[in-house]
């Protein structure tokens, strides 16, 4: 076996082990504060990541108009030439709609409006997600009981495991099929 594979294969196998254990946790059973918790934990962090994320200076900045002046205008000072280009920008009209509101740039800082309701918005997706886990673990765990499946925490984590095994080795599969592709295209 070629020593580069042996660490990947590792990394799979920690990874299906970390994921069978996961698995297994009975969420539908917790007490309801921790079930509270699985839901809203994640939710409030996504849409706190979003929200900051689409803040002014991390959603993007106002992009500073091109200049016609040619590269090579001469030895000019960094500073004079950021001063020209801000002096430049601001001099530059909004872009208005129909009704005369201003219309953000592409690149520009979101509006706080939109940020909060994306932030929002990803947040109750996350939320809703976590509590159809819960719902979906309970009916999983009731069916399987119902079939006679003597130890269906086991059978669930062990899926759980080998699902998360061979999307990861799809997802490094596909990833060396690209590089594979661009060192052909390169050389």
């Amino acid at each position: 076996m070629p020593a580069a594979r042996r660490p990947t294969i590792l990394a799979h196998v920690v990874g299906g082990a970390a994921a069978a254990a996961l698995g297994s946790i009975p969420l539908h059973r917790l007490p309801r504060p921790v079930q509270v918790c699985y839901v809203a934990v994640p939710a409030a962090l996504a849409g706190l990541v979003v929200y900051v994320g689409q803040g002014p200076g991390g959603g993007g900045e106002p992009v500073a108009p091109e200049t016609s002046e040619p590269a090579d205008s001469g030895p000019e000072e960094p500073s004079a030439r950021r001063a020209a280009e801000t002096g430049a920008a601001e001099d530059a009209a909004p872009v208005v709609d129909e009704a005369g509101e201003a219309v953000l740039e592409p690149g520009g800082p979101a509006s706080e409006r939109f940020r909060i309701g994306l932030a929002l918005g990803l947040g109750g997706l996350t939320a809703a997600a976590g509590a159809a886990g819960i719902w979906v673990d309970r009916r999983v765990e009731g069916a399987l009981r119902s079939r006679g499946v003597p130890v269906p925490r086991l059978v669930m984590g062990a899926a759980t495991g080998l699902v998360s095994v061979g999307l990861a080795a799809l997802d490094q599969n596909e990833a060396g099929e690209i590089e594979t592709g661009r060192s052909r295209a390169g050389g």
